[in-house]
């Protein structure tokens, strides 16, 4: 079984169906999965065997792909034997979430069962696979196209401010914040402990808890240590940098703050922003260290991605003087930003170009706002 697979942190991320599917899976003795009555199992018990031996081993996050089986393919052909399995079979699961725009999905349920399939014939099930042949590219569809949003610094001064005019907590405004400002994946901080950070040394030893599961330490800058402080101020206590306050003693949900983006861009006043989410946030502050004239493969380590080429198995070198070099420059940056008391000064799409707030609130800018009042 894949080593680190946790059923707990899965859970976050899909159904209670699924969660069930796989303890299941993982609880039931090998021989008992493996007791068929014939050589020619029906797809739902073969599945199950393909899933402990198979999914659990090989994917990254096997609960996706069980996910999507769960709900395409099992209540059509779950008491189907496998050996009736057929390219016409396959392309029936998947034609309908093509048609339906569902691309994504088509496309994950016709690379698990051409796994399976694959499986089938390595274990003696079967003769050949019907779809080894056919290549993932040919099922259909276009992948959407990769996000290219960023902020302006106008629309970076108006994601830090419209927190303070909504209806959210101040765990979910500090934490969107703190997204912005470490350049980090919502989760990442919404999943973190307080003893994560040492305050004393400016260092966040986040540890492999992210997506890549790469050891990743990051230097603290003064506008993350800002949102740090509030954060934990805010937590009473919890182990939890972002505590829940629905659920004692848990994390905030790793929704929280898109939903609570969303629906804040949805309102009326908001009407003249085009929408972004938070992993824009992430692309937005790559490019404002490019625009720092930070050296790309010191971005890369603090965004905790791979160097390129032959550098990412010879150079091993940590990075953190140059990261807390960039991320001071990127502090102060932001802080110049939010610090104004509106967009007036600041340009939106073009140089010159200014974002009209005059139909919402935050077009009367931040009087009695001001950082140094506030945030002392």
């Amino acid at each position: 079984m894949r080593n680190g697979f946790d059923l707990a942190k899965a859970a976050e991320n899909c159904s209670a169906e699924t969660i069930a599917f796989l303890q299941d899976v993982m609880e039931v003795p090998l021989g008992q999965l493996e007791d068929f009555s014939d050589s020619d199992p029906a797809f739902r018990k073969a599945f199950m065997l393909f899933t402990r031996l198979s999914l659990l081993v090989t994917r990254r996050r096997p609960e996706l792909g069980v996910h999507c089986i769960l709900i395409h393919v099992l209540p059509k052909i779950g008491d189907l034997p496998i050996s009736k399995i057929t390219k016409v079979v396959v392309n029936r699961l998947t034609n309908p979430l093509i048609v339906e725009g569902k691309i994504v999905q088509g496309k994950r349920v016709f690379s698990v069962m051409k796994q399976f399939l694959a499986w089938c014939v390595f274990q003696g099930y079967l003769e050949n696979s019907p779809v080894g042949d056919i290549p993932l590219n040919k099922v259909g569809g276009s992948n959407p196209k990769p996000r290219e949003r960023t902020l302006t610094d106008a629309e970076i001064w108006v994601f830090w401010h419209l927190w303070d005019y909504h209806d959210v907590c101040e765990v979910t405004r500090w934490s969107a914040r703190l997204t912005l400002a470490a350049a980090r994946r919502p989760d990442e901080i919404l999943r973190a402990r307080v003893t994560e950070f040492d305050l004393n040394n400016n260092i966040w030893n986040q540890g492999n808890r992210n997506k890549s599961h790469r050891d990743h330490r990051l230097p603290i800058s003064p506008i993350m240590r800002l949102c740090i402080e509030k954060l934990i101020a805010a937590g009473n206590g919890s182990e939890w940098l972002a505590p829940s306050n629905k659920k004692p003693g848990q994390p905030m949900s790793k929704v929280a703050i898109s939903q609570s983006l969303r629906r804040i861009l949805e309102s009326p006043e908001m009407a003249d922003i085009d929408p972004f989410t938070p992993r824009d946030l992430r692309r937005t502050a790559r490019s404002c260290l490019a625009g720092l004239d930070v050296p790309s493969d010191v971005s890369r380590k603090i965004l905790n991605q791979s160097l390129e080429g032959i550098d990412r198995v010879y150079d091993r070198h940590d990075y953190l003087d140059q990261m807390q070099e960039a991320l001071y420059k990127y502090s102060v940056f932001l802080f110049n930003v939010v610090e104004r008391e509106g967009v007036e000064d600041l340009s939106h799409k073009y140089k010159g170009d200014r974002l009209d707030l005059s139909n919402s609130r935050l077009g009367l800018g931040v009087v009695n706002f001001r950082l140094q009042q506030v945030y002392s």
